[in-house]
């Protein structure tokens, strides 16, 4: 699942505010932004329910646990698409797209290959841009 459009076309990319050429991308990589957050919110969360368990009722100890389970979960799902080319330098237009990590890591295979495809049909080799 993505958060938002992406389109792949045989020269260049297409998300849902932007379009990308994919002869000038180097590198496309799939991070997770929010796992720190997620982790840390989570250990916070375990930490007050450890410290007041006697004190809690059942309903809170269950919200709780859902909680904690919804912010490590989030954290380890959500992924960003992140494509590296000199054009996109220190531009935040590099961070295309948001969506599940996985669907993600799936989707980055296939645009490094037709990155790969459209730099050679387009003439342009790794020597030729150094």
């Amino acid at each position: 699942m993505i958060f938002g459009k992406l389109i792949l076309h045989p020269t260049r990319l297409q998300t849902s505010n932007d379009h990308y050429q994919l002869h000038g991308i180097r590198v496309v990589s799939v991070r997770r932004p929010f796992l720190s957050a997620g982790l840390l919110v989570g250990a916070l969360l375990t930490g007050f329910a450890l410290s007041f368990w006697d004190l809690l009722y059942d309903g809170e100890r269950i919200s709780l646990c859902i909680f904690i389970a919804l912010a490590v979960l989030g954290g380890w799902c959500i992924g960003q698409l992140r494509l590296v080319s000199r054009e996109l330098v220190n531009s935040p237009l590099g961070e295309a797209v948001y969506g599940t990590y996985r669907h993600l890591r799936r989707e980055s295979t296939r645009i490094a290959l037709a990155a790969d495809a459209a730099r050679s049909s387009s003439g342009t080799t790794q020597e030729d841009v150094r």
